[in-house]
């Protein structure tokens, strides 16, 4: 390539076999195809010249007839398309000469203007190499050309030149895009019939034709190296896609006019997850309309093949382009699609090979008559399958084809919110289970979700629905991709079908709108019965709410059922249902609503017929009174249902009321007493019609009342409902005593039948109406004297009343005068009379006579008028005013009452003198019998003549300012007391001192400013605080001290006292304690003030080895102790506590304790403590960081390295069949349980004797560890699997007997504090066959008789029967029949009571196990004789189940006497109360009793297993002495120290890199093996040495993966990749036993596979070792060797031979030299098999592993003795005596009762007693606590049902011979 597109060559060589001179000139000639060339040679061919040989009988596949294609068929056209010039050099095989034509654009038009032969030229025939015949500087290509001829036998070179522009420009830009267009073209050309298959090495598939190899070079002006692609590594084009993304293929022949041939291939691509697989094709040559989205409402989705054809045209065996072929009838898409989906269609692409019977056009773009021959009638399609022909029927073949395709490739739905796992019991078995359940799909970028309305298709007839959810065969967990599945379909409307029904998923409609199937379901729905229509042919028409007289006719009726539509119906539509057909009745009744509920009292159905509709006829004689309802209903059928699913059938209700008629007569109803004197009272009168029915009274009703002696009157009369009631009478009268009178009243009403009533009243005194108060005069009295008043109460006719609560209250009122707050109250509710009196009366202030009022009334009662009356009050001549002053200074001072004296503190307060005054404010002389009433509080004694003078004692005031003093002066008179009071305060004195103190920390960084501020206050003399200070007295303050900065304080007055200092701030550089003077005036004070570091910026992890460097540690190991100190900027240590510091770490590293934030202490540093760490393995970092005010501070990243322990269980994982079923009493299923280690690799170290299995009830919980409180069982592993260490299994394990839910768990004792559980598995365990029936509820013995009762006749009120299996539980699930149930006798009566209609027996139906007798009664008069008697239920059916099941007997007692019936049933209750404990005691001794056995069992079981591991113990480690628990341990150390001794032995070790520790990676091949012997290990390591560091994993996916991680540098070997039928047979016999096998051969061979030692994984490295080295075999030296192999090679075939010197002899022969030498170890370095451990170390594994098993035994017999021993204790303790002799009595007085009832008990020996139910019947089989003991069962010879118990039954405990508590 040249900028100067003149310079531009392009130069086309191949090493065919060349053109002679006639065959270049046939090539120049134009319009001489190949098919008029082959008519040419056929008519005779003159040269020697060779022509082109082709077998058109003989086929070839893919019609690959030539290296390329012809050549001469559009060559010409290509060469003058690419440019306008070109040579053509070819030189034939033998030639010796070079032949070379040139043909040129420009030659032609110059030979037109000179008006020469155009088409005419010269064939130069030149040696090879020889270019002396080309001139010109451009032809520098051409000469190289020419020059490289030399040496080549046969070749054709075609040179363009004259390449335009734009060529050149493509040419080169493009190049990667021709070079794939051109590597499509000439595809199978290049990668042979089958095309470019994927495979594992870049490799070519084998090609019966010529290796053909095209590559290209583009040189380009000024780079040295061209650019080259060979076609065969381009992997983009079309066809390579096409092939690669191909799922399936169905290949096919096409026969046209009998020769012509086409091969044809169909391709599937599959829909995978959420893409199209079919390739894009992005250099489509042709023109294709694509569809505008934007024409739409929605986006086009992609739908892989598109618009595209699906046939692409090879002819010859390369792409003709521009030639496609749409479609055959048998494979295009069909109108019905039947079961596949329509988008498949668009999943298939094609190609078809033609061979030379078909022609193309000269460029070879086109066909000319492919497709219009092809789908010619007479064309014959046939299958292709393993190459051959298949004769069927195509169209069939394809569709098969193409639906096994999309099922089984296609990944098209997504299947999502996966709810678990089903079986469909209805299904074939095949197809029963297991299903997925999922909610959710995803189909074709739609979303159905449960509850979506769906429409199906290709059903009939098409369902319309509602989604329930999606079913998916297989055992699917999680969301999935698949295709097939099913819909479970609620059909709707659900009126008509109420069914769900499973449509398959490809019948789901994806087209129809959401308002189709909306509108189907609506117009199903407008078929249901919708209204009644009601009407009255005859009249007399009821209204909806209409009262109605009684016995009134209600006419006939005529209804009608009309649907949504308006039409008429009489029966459902439809008729796939059966619901569909039945018939619509219609139901009347009439109900009358009383007040104890309602009744019906009329009910009727009509049926609708041909000839008539639905009718009812009339009613009369209804007469109860009250509301009625008529309702029509609409009802299926006979049956009388009135829903369709859930919507109610039309009905019609008319609500009408039944009224009473007219009065006759009236009755006095309640009266309201009692009656009194003035009081108005009712009197209620209830009108009767002729019924009796209460009436509404008649219209101008006015009654009259008269009574002698009284006068009457009333109010008004009105009405209340049908009561006329006569309100406000009134009587007036005289009545002598509180007792009453009595008085005859007459009640008369005029116009009724029956006009008058009398009846009787007593009357009492009226209500209080009036107060009678004397003396009427006004009383004089002194102030504080009281008053006193005689006073009556009288009723409205001045009767004396009493009634409660009758109080008298007197108020006193005066105008103008305080105080009067005195009353006074008299309670007259008993006498009616009494004297009102009180405290006096005390008027504060009073200097004048006052007249006061005293207004009396009767409390609470305002109808009462008061009564007023007058009183004179004078003042009074005692003391009431004292006044008191004292001397300040030269000031007379008076004191306030109860008022503050400020004073200086710690003077006193003289001069005190006092005045005494009256009420009228005359002063009272003082004398001494006055003075001696008056108190003083400050002084206990005090002077009479000082008091009489009016001076009081001097007061001593506090010295503190905060203490005060309350002194008080009181004078007791009789006249009242006189007090007086008030408080001394002292108030500070002169300033006498100054304190300075900090107000904060006194603390003070150094040269920053002190945070807090001094306070320094002033005191005086008593240490009193100076609050008020002169403003001056700022001035006098002075600070000094040791570097302080004066110039920056601040003072200032202090907020409330003293002064305010601050700023306070020293220099200098030492730390320590400084002091502060403050001065004022004369008074200095000091304060201490200690300098510390500065604030902390750093921080610093104290005695943390090697920061830089991480720890290496295991998970769980400990970290150093972590502490963090804070430090300032200088590094010195900042003690600022209080600091918050969090260690923050990777999110994947716990460490325990959790780390929490920490503050740190007084010196700054925080302690975290000691971590252990818990992380997979990897760095970690650890980063402190402190919390200073708001800014973060970070101290230093502490790395941790984490390494996996393998010694350390982390996991318990457990395998085990899902799908069991399990029944009680069986056994579980093999449980197979791996310990697992940190490097999710199992745990070699594992021992079973840590390993167990428990077994417990399921209490609800999540929790992974056993719930306390709660018994489990537990079972220890059968063995451990051999050949994976750390597996266990656990075989035949029984499952309990009690059924129910139960949880099974593993655990693994990794030490004794440590514990691993595994999941949580839950079982449910069934109830096994049933052989028993028990009742659930007992219902005791009852008695009954036949009298006339039911109560009295009641057998049964509700008991339960149910199915036991024989442990006891409720079995019978989904078993259904019939109860007989019967009344039988065991003493042999023939008389025997009859049931409740006479009958003998009668049948309850059995419903999964249980039936429920209910309300079983005899028949009433029935016959029989008194005694007990049984109901026999036994099992109807011909079921074996049924059959061999024994009947239950339930006793009673039966009496022909009633009153002989009571006493029986007092009987009975006191014996069933007996039966009830005596059952608990019996079963509390039975369960004692096994629990001793099984104990003893335990202890027995235990001692036999110590002493069996003591055998062993002596066996394995030759000692005899006697063991303890603390020598075992002891021994347990010393072998643990001798392994570790062992293993620090020097030993040959592997030194290369061990392989990362993953799941699927299984080690290096240097790993996985060990070699005893040092010479074979050196032998064998160094043949093996080119493997020795390859990689094995399980699978190829990881094989890769570490491909990537490595970037290709490590060595990997996958075990999927390996061919398992090669394997050698690890038991065959060496090669030379099969021909002479009594002949010993010298150099004792042996295989060297048999040389290796595995530790682990032994399957798979047996694998491995067998693919590389077979049967390769070691020898002692070369020539013990050398004899073999010529002793082997005469009868088969000898492997490789290895020897013990290092030599090897190859399966070849070949030995000796350097490479057949193996290397000495010190050369190997390291890359070597490392040496097993010594036969000590295995010695004293065995050792260790016996001692340890013998410490266990002998812990689990110590604590199964001290169990035993604690029962046994427990069973002889005197509480359990108490409960036998409990028992005893209760049986004797059982035995009592029953002679009563005339009961004969069971013989000795008899079981004469069932348990109720099955919880009873596992009382009588308690479980043990091991679960080697199985429970004891109950052999049941009889099934008689009795509440009593056979003594001898049980064996009670022994009376003990010592107390052992005590």
């Amino acid at each position: 390539m040249d900028n100067d597109p003149s310079k531009t060559v392009i130069c086309v060589i191949d090493n065919g076999k060349g053109m002679t001179s006639r065959e270049l000139n046939q090539w120049a000639i134009y319009r001489l195809s190949k098919f008029s060339r082959r008519s040419t040679d056929e008519l005779g061919n003159t040269s020697n010249e060779s022509t082109h040989d082709e077998t058109e009988d003989e086929h070839i596949p893919r019609s690959l007839n030539s290296d390329i294609s012809y050549f001469g068929v559009g060559g010409k056209q290509a060469v003058f398309f690419i440019g306008t010039s070109t040579r053509m050099i070819s030189k034939p095989k033998g030639s010796i000469d070079v032949h070379e034509l040139l043909v040129s654009k420009e030659d032609f038009e110059q030979k037109e203007r000179n008006k020469e032969a155009i088409y005419e030229g010269y064939i130069r025939n030149r040696k090879a190499g020889d270019a002396s015949h080309l001139c010109g500087n451009n032809l520098d290509c051409m000469r190289d050309l020419i020059s490289a001829e030399r040496g080549k036998d046969q070749f054709t070179a075609v040179v363009i030149t004259g390449i335009p522009t734009a060529h050149v420009h493509y040419l080169r830009y493009g190049f990667n895009i021709w070079c794939t267009q051109l590597a499509n073209i000439y595809h199978y050309y290049i990668h042979g019939q089958d095309g470019n298959v994927a495979t594992a090495a870049h490799s070519r598939a084998a090609n019966p034709l010529k290796n053909i190899n095209v590559e290209l070079k583009m040189y380009s002006r000024g780079q040295i190296q061209p650019k080259v692609l060979n076609l065969r590594d381009i992997e983009e084009d079309m066809q390579t896609l096409f092939i690669r993304s191909a799922a399936n293929t169905f290949e096919f022949r096409a026969k046209v006019e009998g020769t012509g041939i086409v091969e044809g291939i169909i391709r599937y691509h599959p829909f995978l997850f959420d893409r199209e697989t079919y390739p894009d094709d992005f250099f489509d040559p042709r023109e294709v309309e694509v569809e505008d989205e934007h024409d739409h409402d929605y986006t086009i989705p992609a739908s892989g093949r598109g618009h595209h054809a699906i046939f692409n045209c090879f002819w010859n065996g390369r792409l003709i382009p521009y030639t496609t072929v749409e479609e055959f009838s048998w494979c295009a898409q069909p109108k019905k699609t039947k079961l596949i989906p329509q988008e498949c269609w668009n999943r298939i692409s094609g190609v078809l090979w033609t061979n030379a019977k078909f022609q193309v056009s000269t460029n070879k773009l086109t066909f000319l008559d492919l497709e219009v021959r092809l789908k010619d009638k007479n064309t014959v399609f046939t299958r292709i399958i393993n190459g051959q022909e298949r004769r069927a029927n195509i169209d069939k073949q394809f569709l098969d084809w193409l639906k096994e395709c999309h099922e089984q490739s296609d990944k098209q739905v997504k299947f999502s919110e996966f709810k678990g796992q089903i079986t469909r019991p209805a299904l074939p078995k095949n197809k029963q289970g297991p299903w997925a359940v999922y909610e959710e799909i995803q189909w074709d970028g739609r979303t159905y979700q449960k509850g979506d309305m769906i429409k199906t298709c290709r059903t009939a007839p098409v369902l319309y629905g509602r989604v329930n959810r999606f079913l998916l065969f297989g055992d699917h967990d999680g969301e999935v991709f698949a295709t097939g599945g099913e819909i479970e379909l609620q059909q709707e409307p659900h009126y008509f079908y109420d069914e769900v029904k499973y449509v398959p998923l490809f019948k789901l409609d994806r087209s129809a709108p959401q308002d189709v199937i909306t509108r189907a379901i609506e117009e199903d729905k407008s078929k249901l019965p919708e209204k009644l229509i009601i009407s009255w042919p005859e009249g007399e028409e009821l209204k909806d709410g209409e009262k109605v007289p009684a016995g009134r006719t209600i006419g006939a009726i005529k209804a009608e059922i009309m649907n949504k539509k308006g039409e008429l119906i009489s029966k459902l539509p439809g008729s796939g249902s059966s619901q569909a057909k039945k018939r619509l009745l219609i139901e009347l009744t009439v109900i009358w609503h009383s007040r104890n509920g309602d009744e019906i009292i009329a009910s009727h159905i009509s049926s609708h017929g041909t000839n008539w509709p639905y009718w009812f006829k009339k009613m009369e004689n209804i007469r109860k009174m009250g509301p009625h309802t008529l309702n029509l209903q609409v009802c299926l059928s006979e049956s009388g249902v009135t829903s369709l699913a859930d919507t109610k059938l039309p009905s019609a209700k008319y609500r009408f009321t039944v009224t009473e008629a007219n009065a006759v007569r009236f009755i006095v109803g309640m009266l309201d007493g009692p009656f009194r004197i003035g009081s108005p009272f009712n009197v209620p009168l209830e009108f009767q019609d002729m019924f009796g029915n209460l009436t509404k009274y008649p219209a101008s009703v006015k009654p009259l009342l008269a009574a002698s002696g009284l006068e009457l009157s009333y109010g008004w009369s009105i009405s209340r409902g049908n009561t006329l009631l006569v309100n406000d009478i009134v009587a007036l009268g005289t009545v002598q005593t509180n007792a009453g009178k009595n008085f005859n009243l007459e009640i008369k009403i005029l116009g009724l039948e029956e006009d008058s009533q009398m009846l009787k009243i007593r009357l009492l005194p009226g209500l209080p109406h009036s107060i009678s108060v004397s003396p009427e005069d006004p009383q004089s009295i002194e102030n504080g004297e009281s008053v006193s008043f005689e006073v009556e109460v009288k009723d409205k006719g001045q009767n004396l009343t009493t009634q409660p609560k009758i109080t008298v209250v007197a108020t006193f009122a005066c105008d103008g005068v305080d105080g009067l707050s005195t009353t006074y109250f008299l309670d007259c509710s008993n006498t009616g009379r009494g004297t009102l009196s009180g405290p006096p009366l005390l008027l504060k202030k009073l200097r004048d006579p006052v007249n006061i009022t005293a207004s009396i009334d009767l409390q609470g009662n305002r109808d009462v008028a008061a009564v007023k009356r007058s009183i004179i009050v004078a003042p009074s001549k005692h003391a009431a005013v004292l006044q008191l002053t004292y001397r300040n200074g030269d000031k007379t001072v008076s004191v306030v009452n109860n008022k503050d004296v400020l004073i200086e503190a710690g003077s006193f307060l003289t001069h005190l003198q006092f005045k005494l005054l009256d009420e009228a404010g005359r002063e009272i002389p003082l004398d001494s019998k006055l003075v001696s009433k008056l108190k003083v509080s400050w002084v206990q004694k005090t002077q009479v003549g000082e008091l009489v003078q009016g001076v009081l004692p001097n007061i001593k005031v506090p010295n503190s300012v905060v203490d005060s003093r309350c002194v008080s002066i009181s004078i007791h008179d009789s006249a009242g007391d006189l007090d007086f009071s008030f408080t001394v305060r002292p108030v500070a004195g002169e300033p006498a001192c100054i304190k300075a103190v900090c107000s904060g920390d006194s603390s003070i960084r150094l040269g920053h400013p002190l945070k807090a501020d001094i306070l320094a206050t002033l005191a005086d003399r008593h240490g009193n605080l100076i609050k008020k200070l002169p403003p001056r007295a700022l001035a006098d303050l002075q600070l000094s001290g040791e570097g302080l900065v004066v110039e920056e304080t601040v003072r200032s007055f202090g907020q409330t006292s003293g002064f305010h200092i601050s700023g306070i701030r020293f220099n200098g550089s030492e730390l320590g304690t400084r002091e502060l003077c403050i001065t004022w005036r004369n008074l200095i004070s000091y304060v201490r003030l200690s300098v510390i570091a500065g604030p902390a910026t750093k921080l610093r992890v104290a005695d943390w080895p090697e920061q830089d460097e991480p720890i290496v540690v295991s998970n769980g190991d400990k970290l150093p102790p972590l502490t963090v100190q804070l430090c300032d900027d200088a590094g010195h240590s900042a003690a600022e506590p209080n600091v918050k510091v969090q260690l923050h770490k990777d999110s994947a590293l716990k460490l325990t304790p959790v780390s929490t934030s920490l503050k740190t202490n007084e010196n700054g540093k925080v302690h975290f403590g000691v971590f252990t760490v818990h992380a997979s393995r990897g760095t970690y970092e650890l980063v402190p960081k402190a919390f200073i005010q708001r800014s973060m501070v970070s101290g230093p990243a502490l790395k941790v390295t984490i390494q996996p322990d393998t010694n350390k269980p982390v996991k318990v994982d457990v395998r085990f069949e899902t799908q069991r079923t399990y029944s009680a009493g069986s056994v579980f299923s093999d449980f197979i349980v791996r310990v697992l280690a940190e490097d999710d690799m199992l745990l070699d170290t594992a021992e079973s004797a840590k390993m167990s299995m428990i077994i417990r009830k399921a209490v609800g919980t999540t929790q992974q560890t056993p719930a306390q409180g709660f018994q489990a069982m537990s079972f220890p592993p059968d063995d451990a699997d051999s050949d994976k260490k750390g597996a266990f299994c656990f075989r035949k394990k029984p499952i309990p007997e009690v059924a129910g839910a139960y949880e099974v768990q593993f655990v693994y004792n990794a030490d004794k504090s440590t514990k691993i559980y595994s999941r949580l598995i839950l079982l449910e365990v069934k109830p096994s066959v049933p052989v028993t029936i028990s009742v659930l509820n007992s219902p005791g013995v009852a008695t009954a008789s036949n009298a006339r009762k039911p109560l009295s006749r009641l057998l049964i009120r509700s008991v339960t029967l149910a199915l036991n299996d024989v442990f006891g539980n409720i079995a019978g699930e989904n078993l259904s029949g019939m109860v007989e149930v019967k009344v039988v006798s065991e003493t042999g009566a023939i008389e025997l009571p009859q049931l409740e209609g006479n009958k003998h027996s009668i049948e309850v139906p059995l419903n999964n196990g249980q039936a429920t007798l209910q309300n079983i009664l005899l028949a009433e008069n029935t016959q029989g004789k008194s005694g007990e008697y049984c109901l026999c239920c036994s099992l109807l059916g011909n079921a074996s189940w049924s059959t061999t099941i024994p009947p239950i007997n339930i006793p009673f007692f039966f009496c022909n006497d009633v009153k002989k019936q009571a006493y029986f049933t007092f009987l009975s209750k006191e014996r069933d109360q007996l039966n009830t404990s005596i059952e608990a005691y019996h079963s509390l001794f039975k369960t004692t009793k096994q629990l001793t056995t099984a104990l003893k069992l335990a202890v027995a079981e235990a001692t036999q297993q110590e002493q069996k591991l003591r055998i062993e113990y002596r066996k394995t480690c030759g000692q005899n002495q006697t063991l303890s628990l603390e020598s075992v341990d002891r021994l347990v150390l010393q072998c643990e120290q001798k392994q570790e001794e062992i293993r620090r032995k020097p030993r040959r070790q592997c030194s290369l890199q061990p392989a990362p520790k993953e799941a699927n990676i299984i080690g290096k091949i240097a790993h996985l093996a060990q070699v005893a012997d040092d010479d074979i290990a050196r032998c064998l390591s160094w043949h093996m040495s080119g493997d020795m560091d390859c990689v094995v994993t399980r699978t190829t996916a990881t094989a890769l993966e570490l491909h990537k991680a490595t970037h290709g540098k490590q060595q990997l070997l996958a075990l999927d990749f390996i061919c398992k039928k090669t394997m050698p047979d690890w038991s065959r016999s060496l090669p030379h036993v099969k021909f002479s096998s009594r002949s010993v051969p010298p150099g004792n061979p042996i295989f060297a596979r048999d040389l290796l030692i595995f530790t682990e994984h032994v399957e798979e490295c047996k694998t491995v070792f067998g693919m590389l080295l077979g049967d390769t075999i070691f020898l002692d030296t070369l020539k013990d060797a050398t004899e073999y192999r010529q002793q082997l090679v005469k009868h088969t075939y000898c492997p490789t031979l290895l020897t013990r010197d290092g030599d090897r002899i190859r399966s070849n022969g070949k030995f000796g030299g350097q490479s057949n030498k193996a290397w000495p170890l010190e050369k190997l370095k390291g890359n070597v098999f490392s040496a097993p451990l010594s036969l000590d170390y295995q010695k004293a594994c065995r050792q260790l592993d016996t001692i340890q098993k013998l410490r266990s035994a002998m812990t689990n017999l110590e604590q199964t003795k001290h169990e035993l021993q604690e029962h046994l204790d427990h069973e002889n303790s005197s509480e359990m005596q108490s409960k036998v002799m409990e028992c005893k009595e209760a049986e004797q007085s059982l035995q009592k009762i029953n002679v009563k009832l005339g009961m004969v008990l069971p013989a000795e020996g008899s079981n004469s007693s069932v348990p109720f139910d099955g919880a009873s019947s596992r009382r009588a089989s308690p479980r043990n606590k091991r679960a080697s003991l199985p429970a004891e069962q109950p052999v049941r010879t009889s099934t008689r049902y009795h509440n009593s118990v056979a003594f001898s039954e049980f064996e009670y405990p022994q009376q003990p011979k010592r107390n052992r508590r005590n």
